[in-house]
């Protein structure tokens, strides 16, 4: 970030100050929580000043953290979390954060209320939120003030890519064709970038090999590197196994390996190879990994360590 986004509801930096200044709350109440407002950002990997005080705001974010990237245990995430939790909601009860984010205008208000699917309110409505905190008009709606918010979005950390510009866009159209009251300007969606996939058969035959035979090796018993026995997986989990391996073939080629190099899976699994394919997922997923990407992580570090490599 080259400079610090101005947030435009209340930020978990302005939670810390109210609830220290909360002389109704006990003391070790208000230790905990602001503790935790400030663990949870690190594990954020956000400033406190950027982090909405919106328990909504956050909930999926809080989802997907895992205690590893964090550095904590995950009885001490857990006990961060519903200690933010009810941080937040005491915070939206007692002294009233909206629940919702910034408030509307009057002449949002009434748009907002005009949009009858669901989903392109749910869309919208961060955008309408922006513009009526930036005292933009409905009216006044154009490509530059797009642009605000996107950058504003991606400053503070949250989706901001094309796809979410090219959805935003659709959302705002769509009720251009239907609302009366709505302004007549469209936006410009971004086209959709064809998905060229590489064919599985295309891999090298030594890759796709090694790759059925320690999936054969998943239907038996067997036991772990401290001797516990491991029960066979499922056919279901076994084939979300072969697609998580397919996708990080696929995900090594984009990223530069040439094809004919992956002639095994020792070699897709090489630390060269899989350190740039978990750096490609962690870059899609944003400042935190996703569970898939973690997960991922730790499965090649089975195989590889775990005496599951094709001989």
């Amino acid at each position: 970030m080259t400079e610090d986004p101005v947030l435009i509801e209340t930020s978990f930096a302005d939670a810390v100050a109210i609830i220290a200044a909360a002389q109704e709350l006990p003391e070790q109440k208000r230790r905990h929580w602001t503790t935790s407002l400030r663990q949870i950002a690190k594990a954020f990997d956000k400033p406190l000043e950027v982090i909405p005080a919106r328990y909504s705001a956050v909930r999926a974010d809080l989802i997907q953290l895992h205690e590893v990237p964090a550095g904590l245990t995950s009885k001490t995430l857990q006990n961060h979390k519903s200690n933010a939790k009810g941080a937040l909601l005491w915070l939206a009860r007692e002294k009233g954060i909206p629940e919702h984010g910034a408030p509307l205008s009057d002449a949002w208000e009434v748009l907002r209320a005009e949009i009858k699917d669901g989903l392109a309110r749910s869309r919208l409505s961060s955008f309408m939120r922006y513009c009526s905190a930036n005292s933009v008009a409905p009216a006044e709606v154009d490509e530059t003030a797009v642009d605000h918010f996107i950058d504003y979005r991606s400053r503070c950390g949250k989706p901001a890519d094309t796809a979410f510009r090219r959805l935003l866009a659709r959302a705002w159209n769509g009720n251009v064709r239907i609302v009366p009251e709505w302004p007549t300007q469209l936006l410009v969606e971004p086209p959709v970038k064809a998905a060229v996939e590489i064919e599985w058969e295309a891999f090298p035959k030594g890759l796709r090999q090694d790759i059925d035979q320690y999936l054969r090796g998943l239907t038996r018993i067997r036991k772990s590197r401290t001797g516990q026995r491991i029960r066979p997986l499922k056919e279901k989990t076994i084939g979300t196994r072969r697609a998580e391996l397919q996708a990080a073939a696929r995900m090594a080629v984009k990223l530069g390996v040439p094809i004919e190099k992956l002639e095994s899976l020792s070699a897709l699994l090489a630390p060269a190879v899989a350190e740039d394919v978990l750096d490609a997922y962690w870059k899609k997923n944003g400042d935190n990994p996703k569970l898939y990407t973690i997960d991922l992580a730790g499965r090649f570090l089975s195989i590889r360590e775990g005496n599951q490599m094709p001989q």
